[in-house]
């Protein structure tokens, strides 16, 4: 792309990129590896199952509640950049509080422990979630131009994904343990984060003279925006049954017979996410991405499916076809959260209400619950097949054909589900950019309804 075609700075784009990395530093050091914590230091895993649900009831109330504060906080130096800068420390020093859990304390006072410190972490990393995805909207007008930063924030956080299920299975024993651990990754995490706090530019701004949103906007706003919750509904089904991840490095303990298979796990994963995140922009120039993301599901699912068939016992076999899966499984992971500027801009063209930041508490909020739902689930099914706990513990005969299963198929199913949800989703991107002009007042709305009618 040429200059011209971006309002933001090399600096800025880049800057976007690096805080997704120590975000998903945090982020998928507990989707991946929360459940395997709290079972190591020896919580029961029906406990954590319902442990990490209970705690999700607070999530469901705060990611809400601060959507709307962000839409009516009005900071002097910028509507979101200011909150990046508070989740600065928020966030490390949570993460490190809930992994250290002491050995020698009570199951009660370990849960207790578990339960304080993940509320304080979920409450962390909302004040940081909205406000990395809302930034886009104040970074630039162009919807290419949020496509592509978009993009570059998906594949860091891929990047970053990818580098904890590689780095913690095979440092983890040689560094001390968990804490030591977090630690370390805490501190990277940080350094990556602070940069986008400092050289990002909010050069977008509402209309002039545009009215303070009143709560009842706010529900309005959300009432009339179907196609966020068509979407969200399909990502929540997708994504709760998608225990792959948080099952992985017990698989690999259990099935493979080596915790440290899950770095050629991930590398295998990684790569070909990475290639199809970063192909995103380019790709979507020419198709509109609800195609592109429509499809990568299907195939993703039919991927999954011989997944099962192939089974564990072949590891190149395996490797391979975890490897083309991959692929899909990239396009939707970058893709997905293309679909919230959309939605945001779709609500302000049929309400009048600007409500970015509770756009982006919705996409935060669906997220966050359905990693907290796949996490209980995962901890739900090792239960139901008499998984037993403590690191180096001997599980009984027939365990491993139980795990398999489980681990493959409810994700296959769970996408399967998802497809028909997919389908009542009719916002494309032409449509999209037209409203974009006419909720900046470029056009008129009835302009814009020319243009678009019956399309929506």
């Amino acid at each position: 792309m040429g200059n011209s075609e971006y309002m933001t700075s090399f600096k800025e784009r880049g800057s976007y990129g690096l805080y997704f990395v120590g975000q998903n530093i945090f982020y998928q050091l507990l989707a991946l590896f929360i459940v395997v914590y709290f079972t190591d230091v020896g919580i029961p895993a029906l406990t954590v199952s319902g442990l990490i649900l209970i705690v999700k009831i607070w999530d469901a109330i705060n990611d809400p509640i601060f959507g709307g504060v962000v839409d009516k906080v009005k900071f002097k130096n910028g509507k979101f950049v200011p909150w990046l800068r508070i989740s600065l420390l928020a966030i490390p020093l949570t993460t490190i509080f809930m992994f250290a859990i002491p050995s020698g304390l009570s199951v009660g006072a370990k849960v207790a422990w578990a339960a304080v410190s993940y509320v304080l972490w979920d409450t962390a990393y909302t004040i940081c979630d909205v406000p990395i995805f809302g930034l886009v909207t104040t970074l630039t007008d162009k919807l290419q131009e949020r496509t592509t930063l978009i993009a570059i924030g998906r594949v860091a956080a891929l990047i970053a994904g990818g580098g904890v299920a590689i780095v913690v299975p095979g440092i983890r024993t040689a560094i001390g343990g968990w804490l030591p651990l977090v630690v370390v990754l805490s501190v990277v995490a940080l350094i990556t984060m602070a940069p986008i706090c400092f050289t990002a530019k909010e050069r977008v701004s509402p209309p002039s003279g545009e009215p303070d949103i009143s709560i009842r906007d706010m529900f309005r706003f959300l009432g009339h925006n179907k196609y966020m919750l068509v979407i969200y509904l399909a990502f929540l089904i997708s994504a709760t049954t998608g225990i792959t991840n948080a099952l992985g490095l017990i698989v690999c303990r259990e099935n493979l017979g080596d915790e440290g298979l899950m770095m050629t796990l991930a590398v295998v994963m990684t790569v070909p996410s990475i290639l199809a995140g970063v192909m995103v922009p380019f790709i979507a120039k020419r198709v509109d991405k609800f195609t592109i993301y429509f499809w990568a599901t299907v195939v993703s699912t039919l991927a999954g499916g011989l997944c099962y068939f192939i089974g564990y016992e072949s590891l190149p076999l395996l490797l391979l076809t975890v490897g083309l899966r991959a692929f899909p499984v990239g396009l939707m992971s970058v893709i997905m959260f293309m679909f919230t500027p959309d939605c945001a801009e779709y609500g302000n063209y049929v309400t009048g209400v600007r409500a970015t930041g509770i756009a982006f508490s919705v996409q935060t909020f669906f997220v966050k619950f359905s990693a907290a739902l796949t996490a209980s689930l995962a901890a739900l099914c090792l239960s139901l097949i008499g998984f037993i706990e403590g690191e180096n513990a001997v599980q009984a005969a027939g365990f491993n054909d139980k795990l398999w299963a489980v681990f493959i198929i409810v994700p296959t199913v769970g996408s399967l589900i998802s497809l028909p949800v997919l389908k009542l989703y009719k916002l494309r991107d032409t449509t999209v950019q037209v409203m974009t002009m006419a909720n900046a007042g470029e056009i008129t709305h009835e302009e814009a309804e020319a243009q678009i009618a019956g399309t929506y």
